[in-house]
């Protein structure tokens, strides 16, 4: 059996393969916002998820800020990088309750 094949039988190597893109997308957020490849792979998620997801929780659910959360992240994470975006968006989500009044203007805060 050539080597590699038997190489890919062994969980360990792909423990670690998922290991490394875990860890090379980790360093990719220290790059600028406008340079980071998992900031992209995120809004592309976003992106599917406004397609697919919106329409099944449409009556459902109704999103009591504008713009939108989703449209709140991907802006936070295209300017500030996926860190500090989805720590952001993630206090946004927190903060979203049923005291708060429909159409509440929340823009992302500019780059400081």
């Amino acid at each position: 059996m050539p080597a590699l094949r038997q190489l890919l039988r062994r969980p360990d190597v792909y423990l670690a393969l998922i290991l490394l893109v875990i860890g090379l997308g980790f360093a990719d957020t220290y790059r600028s916002p406008e340079r980071q490849l998992v900031s992209e792979i995120y809004v592309t998620g976003v992106h599917a998820y406004q397609k697919l997801g919106r329409p099944l929780l449409e009556g459902r659910i109704q999103c009591r800020y504008e713009p939108t959360c989703s449209d709140y992240s991907i802006e936070a994470v295209r300017t500030l990088g996926l860190r500090r975006g989805l720590a952001m968006s993630g206090r946004r989500i927190r903060a979203c309750k049923i005291d708060v009044p429909l159409g509440t203007y929340d823009p992302v805060p500019k780059r400081s």
